[in-house]
């Protein structure tokens, strides 16, 4: 296991806690999705992807379902099943949803549990079932763990009255402890900028969804629910305990976040929005949801869902195994870390041909960074992704607002190094890293509280912007092994802050958290890092020993170190002296008498007498926290302690003798509710055992922090110790060559291979952090010809790629492995070796300096020379909410308090000191485009113009605003038109020069104009539903953009006059609709985690009188286009009443049809 055994106590989330998703939003309509989902939780994920992106062009649509809680799988297996059986919605809604239910859905419900317990008896009576063709098991366990809850299900229908009261009084028990407040702000995230508007509503809801049980406010339906929803009784961790029956729903539980409740504001009715409306808002999505899925899975073939119960890290790594030894079998893991079930996917669909997939072009693991720490899953989730520009690993991290956008960063402390140099290691980057932009809100007024969730997406951070096929991408090469050491301890020192002195001196915050790492989660960290890089890795493992045996700051560093060598030995990273083949030869006496071999490690396997932990299981309601479990050996000269263990409740048996010894472990079936004994294994070296073999003790105890020691000290003494056994204790202690239940081959150690491309960049490292990147471009004789007289220049075209230009006509594209920052880039010529190297520094942060290269890459070349998006999610327009005309007046402080938040702190004092900053100029374009459409009510005609460069060159037609429902913001779904020398002769330049007259004119100048033809390659590509042809101007002219050059059209051309919306219906662009492009624009967000984004609101809760000026600022801005005063561009009062500003003539008169209505003469 890669993440400690902690106490189990866990609340039980049986659905989700936040809006549905659209899990393919960053893959291309034609491409296949396979997706892994980690955490899975509910499906609203999966049921909203398919109907918002079905699956029509996408040959395959294949989701990998991975959790932890048997429940959550059992109910999700409900689900699928009622829908496809075609059953009523609100008998569906029900049984998911409510905690109590009236007697027909409980009836279906104990109908549904015994139907599927008929057809999972065995693997082969389910693939005869219709369910098979759509849903899949991973492992024979996981079925096992379904007709476990099912049963527990079915049995609920012989309770009685009485004890469905009793079930359901402990849910509102737990409940009323919990809360003791009216507002409940959580409970309104899914209404997104409305959260606002419908915290209150909603917070009196979940106050009468708990009290009563049901969604419903009806009267008739609440006095029908009379039987509690056995889905939401059962649990890993909600069986009856000391105490009695314990109940462990989340007491956030509200089945009304995992919807898009925006949706009920853009509703056209004047009356208020209200709770009825809300409920009536989910409960459609729900019905709209469940009837694309019902569709979908009885006539296509093309979807297939796999049900996967166990632990998501060693889930990961025997997918990781799959990949690298398909063959071999024998990757000995257990299935979760309180049971010796071993992990293996026996479903049938893993060995087959084809078989089900284990590289993924999505990985989602929804807030497991919470549950096992980023680290881990970045180490176990990232070789799993396809390797593709497509390719993208979600997580979600709770940010502290305080620290989030500094230094100091929460992300940082969860990855434990700055972004470059843990990117460069683990070959993943956050994109909004290198894009500098976000195009989701942080949050803005919904969420301002302490703390933030913060969803990250991952990728691949190179080839981007490069013509470089990937495999001949450079793999990063250490020619320092000695700094790289120090890289690495730096990380282990961060890691295990918990166990820094001068932390625990200095009361540090990180001291306090719950941990998630212990040596084995080092290791395979380590593994990872020698898998990705070139270097010596033998002295870097010799140096970072030197630093670790030197070390005394890290006060366990020394007893833990023997585990750390154990790992490193059993994951194949390195091998330690004292475990290789020259290890000490172990007499075959003691411990070991009658052994024929004494392998380097052994297994320890430590019964721990039930009484000895009923003290936890008493304390453990009352708040005290999830200490982690930890084994050691100790004897008069030492001690050492292993935290790789693996736990269970059950009762031992032993057979054989020697080295023949096998222990086997009958698992109690009733858990905590038994009576069997604590049985902990772990992996230890033989030499260990015989250092003092008379008076070595084998202990349990927990993991020492400042939080443990305050809270469990008293009670279990200063060494929190559970229980100490003699290592001679056959009654407690047997040591056997594997673990329980395990194959011999199972302690075998895989060497970790290096992965080397044809050409490596030398990585450079000061001061503990990566400096700069060095590569080479060895020319071909004829370059070396040309290169003795050449004119060499070099610009930076990306993020990573810098293009060597040599006498304006040879050009090669020099890639690095991280973003650069090209502006402090040397570049050496070796004219008579025939070579060129480029050196650059690491981008470190946010840097003006590379904007544009950073706005360069919303779109980029992938494989088959296709333009895919990079940080701008794909969407559905058909399938978003169009907000109307008379909902522009309603909303409008809304819409632009919302363009408003996508400036960032930062970005807002730049624009009061008329900035010229890139991205500050295009949020400034964005959010005068919203201010068009609102002022003019509804589709108009907007003008981008350089009036440094010939003028006017594109031009937008809106059809309207529209809200993205899954990403909380809103799009303008509009056509443009770029203008080129073809376009403007004849008739239709005549058609063209008459706009002229309408709409508005937007000024961007600069690079502005330039970066605005690659966004716009982005905001066409995230809504196509057309396919790029033969004819392709991206293909022929090998590059995105086709053209940048005024009078060229920057679009290939492949989706003029396809599917424009409702502007293809207006007979006044006619002859233009052929030639426009449809496009979704939306604001571009800060990113909360490099800087803060919303002190400014913050400051208006506090005072409430700012709210009507919160989009302007300290600064005056265009009463219709927005735009900020500069010390260049003056703004003018209107002459009547001098109470209103604006930018010139033309938004003066464009306005006063609204404006002459309120405006009285001074």
């Amino acid at each position: 296991m890669s993440h400690p055994v902690l106490w189990p106590k866990a609340f039980f989330y049986p659905v989700g806690n936040s809006s549905a998703i659209c899990l393919t939003d960053n893959l291309p309509p034609e491409n296949p999705a396979n997706v892994l989902l980690l955490g899975c939780g509910d499906p609203r994920h999966i049921l909203y992807t398919l109907h918002v992106d079905p699956p029509i062009q996408r040959p395959v649509f294949d989701v990998t379902c991975c959790d932890i809680e048997p429940a959550v799988i059992a109910r999700n297996v409900l689900l699928f099943t009622l829908i496809y059986d075609g059953h009523q919605n609100e008998r569906i809604w029900d049984i998911f949803y409510n905690i109590k239910v009236d007697q027909t859905s409980f009836e279906l419900l104990i109908s549904q549990t015994k139907k599927l317990l008929d057809i999972t008896r065995d693997l082969g009576s389910w693939r005869k079932s219709p369910y098979s063709r759509f849903l899949r098991f991973g492992s024979r366990y996981t079925v096992s763990q379904l007709r476990r809850y099912l049963r527990l299900y079915a049995r609920t229908e012989d309770y009685s009255q009485k004890k469905h009261k009793e079930l359901f009084s402990s849910f509102t028990r737990e409940f009323e402890a919990r809360h003791h407040t009216q507002i409940v702000p959580d409970t309104a995230h899914s209404a997104g900028p409305f959260a606002m508007d419908a915290r209150c509503v909603l917070s009196e809801h979940f106050f009468h969804y708990w009290q009563k049980g049901t969604v419903s406010r009806s009267a008739t339906r609440i006095a029908a629910a009379m039987f509690v929803n056995p889905t939401f009784v059962y649990s890993e961790s909600s069986t009856p305990s000391l105490a009695g029956y314990c109940c462990t729903l989340h007491y956030g539980t509200y089945p009304l976040q995992g919807f898009h409740l925006a949706a009920a504001f853009l509703s056209p009715s004047t009356e208020k929005t209200t709770e009825e409306r809300l409920i009536s808002c989910a409960k459609l999505q729900f019905q709209e949801w469940c009837s694309t899925f019902k569709a979908i899975s009885s006539s296509q073939k093309t979807v297939t869902i796999r049900l996967f119960i166990g632990d998501a890290l060693s889930f990961c790594q025997r997918l990781d195994h799959l990949q690298s030894a398909p063959a071999d079998p024998d990757n000995h893991l257990y299935v979760s870390p309180w049971t010796t079930a071993e992990l293996v996917l026996d479903g049938g669909d893993y060995h087959s041909i084809p078989g089900a997939p284990t590289n993924f072009d999505v990985v989602d693991t929804s807030n497991l960074t919470d549950h096992v720490g980023l680290l881990n899953i970045l180490v176990a989730a990232v070789p799993l992704l396809t390797p593709a520009p497509t390719s993208v690993l979600y997580t979600e991290a709770v940010l502290d607002k305080e620290t989030a956008g500094t230094e100091g960063s929460n992300l940082l402390e969860l990855l434990f190094a700055d972004i470059p140099t843990i990117g460069l290691l683990l070959g993943v980057s956050p994109t909004g890293y290198i894009s500098q932009f976000n195009s989701t809100p942080k949050a803005g007024l919904h969420e301002i509280a302490e703390k933030f969730r913060e969803r990250i997406g991952w990728k691949f951070p190179y080839p981007i912007g490069s013509q470089v096929p990937r495999e001949e991408i450079m793999t990063p090469s250490f020619p320092n092994p000695s700094a790289l050491a120090d890289v690495l301890f730096r990380l282990y020192e961060r890691i295990f802050a918990d166990e820094d002195i001068r932390q625990i001196v200095n009361g540090s915050r990180i001291a306090q958290n719950l941990v998630h790492y212990h040596r084995g989660s080092f290791a395979a960290l380590l593994g990872l890092v020698k898998s990705r890089i070139q270097t010596d890795w033998s002295m870097v493992m010799e140096k970072l020993f030197d630093r670790l045996c030197s070390d005394r700051n890290i006060i366990l560093g020394s007893s833990n170190f023997q585990e750390l060598c154990c790992q490193l030995y059993l994951r194949g990273v390195y091998c330690p002296e004292f475990l290789g083949p020259r290890r000490a030869v172990i007499n075959r006496s003691g411990l070991f008498k009658g052994w024929k071999e004494i392998p380097a490690l052994v297994c320890v396997v430590l019964v721990i007498p039930r009484e000895r932990i009923q003290r936890l299981e008493r304390m453990s309601s009352q708040g005290l926290g999830s200490p982690m479990f930890e084994c050691g050996l100790r004897g008069q000269t030492f001690q050492c302690i292993f935290a790789c263990i693996q736990a269970v409740l059950g009762t031992v048996s032993f057979q054989g003798s020697g080295s023949d010894g096998r222990v086997s472990i009958a698992e109690d079936a009733a858990g905590w509710s038994g009576i069997s004994p604590l049985v902990v294994s772990v992996l230890v070296p033989a030499s260990n055992l015989v250092l003092e073999p008379q008076c070595t003790q084998v202990t349990l105890g927990l993991h020492t922090t400042p939080t443990t020691a305050v809270t469990w000290s008293g009670i279990l003494g200063p060494m929190l110790t559970l229980f100490t056994a003699d290592v001679t204790d056959t009654s407690a202690v047997y040591v056997t060559m594997n673990r329980p239940d395990c194959s011999p081959s199972a302690l075998a150690s895989v060497p970790v291979t290096f992965n080397i491309s044809r050409t490596q960049v030398s990585v450079a490292i000061a001061e503990c952090r990566i400096s700069t990147m060095t590569t080479r471009w060895e020319m071909s004789a004829s370059e070396r010809r040309n290169v003795k007289e050449a004119k060499v220049d070099y610009k930076q075209n990306s993020p990573c790629v810098i293009q060597v230009v040599m006498n304006d006509v040879v050009r090669k594209e020099m890639v690095f492995p991280f973003p650069i920052d090209g502006t402090r880039a040397k570049v050496r010529i070796a004219r008579k070796s025939g070579w060129i190297e480029v050196e650059a520094p690491a981008r470190y942060g946010l840097d003006s300096s590379s904007e544009f290269p950073s706005l360069k890459i919303t779109s980029v070349l992938a494989q088959g020379r296709r333009p895919v998006v990079w940080n701008i999610p794909r969407v559905n327009l058909a399938s978003l909410p169009i907000m109307e005309a008379k909902l522009l007046d309603r909303h409008n402080l809304t819409l632009t308090v919302h363009c408003d938040l996508s400036f960032s702190d930062r970005e807002q004092s730049l624009r009061k000191n008329s900035s010229q900053y890139l991205i500050v100029q295009i949020k400034e374009t964005i959010m005068a485009l919203f201010a068009g459409i609102i002022q003019q009510k509804g589709p108009n005609v907007i003008r981008l113009s350089n009036p440094d460069d010939g003028g006017i060159y594109t031009i937008i037609f809106c059809n309207g605003i529209r809200m993205d429902l899954s990403s909380h913001t809103f799009i303008v779904d509009a056509c443009v038109l770029p203008l080129t020398e073809d376009l403007m002769e004849g008739r239709r330049g005549l058609n063209i020069v008459g706009l002229s007259s309408q709409g508005m004119t937007i000024n961007t100048r600069g690079d502005e104009a330039d970066a605005w033809k690659y966004l716009f390659v982005g905001f066409t590509e995230r809504c196509r539903t057309w396919k790029h042809t033969a004819n392709c101007k991206y293909v022929n002219s090998n590059q995105v953009p086709a053209s940048v050059k005024y009078a060229q059209n920057p679009l290939c051309g492949c989706g003029e006059g396809i599917d424009l919306g409702a502007l293809s219906l207006d007979p006044r662009w006619k002859d233009l609709a052929p030639l426009m492009t449809r496009v979704a624009i939306s604001p571009l967000f800060g990113i909360a985690y490099l800087e803060t984004v919303d002190q400014r609101v913050s400051d208006m809760l506090e005072d409430k009188t700012a709210m009507s000026s919160l989009s302007n600022g300290s600064k005056k801005n265009c009463a219709v286009c927005h735009k900020t005063e500069s010390a260049e561009a003056k703004l003018l009062k209107c002459s009547r009443c001098k109470e209103v500003d604006y930018c010139g003539k033309e938004c003066q008169m464009g306005h006063w049809k609204e404006h002459k209505k309120v405006c009285k003469a001074k």
